[in-house]
């Protein structure tokens, strides 16, 4: 019955693989769904966010896999997200593993960032991840790994380059990182459309996001992805998985990319696994096992 249900889930994910390029979308889940997760909100230290963690009871190993959810999405998108994430899940349960999952959010829209406006990386390691990881029972020896997709991908980006040796595998699905920032100008973002082939109304919305979170130049220079991995100063370095649709609309293809270029650049281990496809397609099963080590 196993094997029935591991070829289903293959011939499920090359029949749907193409059929929509927005992966992004949630299914309408019934709260019974959660009932393996613990899920709650908290203030703490002046902030608040919420957070779904897999119920200690359902766990089989110590690892800790923090998930980073998309533009518009929540705490609950890694189990809503049926033609993307859930199928990572799916895919671990048939092979028996079940690590420890849990899922933070500031809301529908933030990045993880460390400046004056949005202190949140700090907040995030210190009071965050502390806080969490008690209540999961600690780390018990466990690795901490990373799946963030598009907005969560450059969140993932940030944490694991700015906080070096705390993650160990770090996977960037369809991550917001490109070629061009909140203070390019007007001829680099024209340039950038026409390169990449980008929409105009994403890279409008990529950049007036940014623009919000991003004092000044100086201040993007300092989170831009593309440059991080020149100053990362810790040994233990972690392993990317990078996927993305060749034909991304935001223009994330080149940005990630040139991500791995860096990544070779600087000694960095790397996937890089680019697929035919649109915003956010990305490669599941490849995924769930670069989280587990296969």
């Amino acid at each position: 019955m196993k094997s029935l249900i591991l070829a289903f889930l293959l011939l499920y994910v090359s029949l749907t693989a193409y059929a929509s390029e927005d992966l992004l979308y949630e299914e309408d889940v019934p709260e019974t769904e959660f009932s393996r997760f613990i899920c709650g909100s908290e203030e703490l230290q002046g902030g608040s966010f919420r957070y779904c963690f897999r119920d200690p009871d359902g766990v089989n190993h110590s690892d800790i896999v923090y998930f980073f959810h998309g533009l518009g999405g929540s705490e609950k998108t890694w189990h809503r997200q049926f033609l993307g994430t859930r199928m990572i899940q799916d895919w671990w349960t048939l092979r028996g593993y079940r690590p420890r999952v849990v899922s933070v959010s500031f809301g529908s829209q933030w990045l993880m960032v460390d400046n004056k406006r949005y202190p949140l990386i700090t907040y995030f390691t210190k009071v965050i991840m502390p806080f969490l990881e008690k209540k999961m029972g600690g780390l018990r020896g466990g690795r901490r790994h990373i799946i963030g997709q598009s907005m969560g991908g450059f969140n993932g980006a940030e944490l694991a380059l700015k906080k070096p040796g705390m993650f160990s595998r770090v996977a960037l699905l369809c991550p917001a990182i490109a070629t061009v920032g909140p203070y390019s100008s007007d001829r680099e973002i024209e340039d950038y459309i026409e390169r990449t082939g980008a929409r105009r109304r994403l890279v409008n919305k990529m950049l007036r996001i940014s623009r919000s979170v991003f004092i000044d130049k100086k201040d993007w220079d300092n989170h831009d992805p593309l440059r991080l991995m020149k100053n990362y100063s810790s040994s233990k370095k972690p392993r990317f998985y990078v996927s993305v649709g060749t034909s991304d609309g935001y223009g994330f293809h080149e940005g990630s990319r040139v991500f791995t270029q860096r990544a070779s650049a600087f000694s960095f281990l790397f996937n890089w696994v680019p697929v035919p496809g649109g915003h956010c397609n990305f490669k599941r099963i490849g995924t769930a096992n670069f989280i587990m080590g296969d």
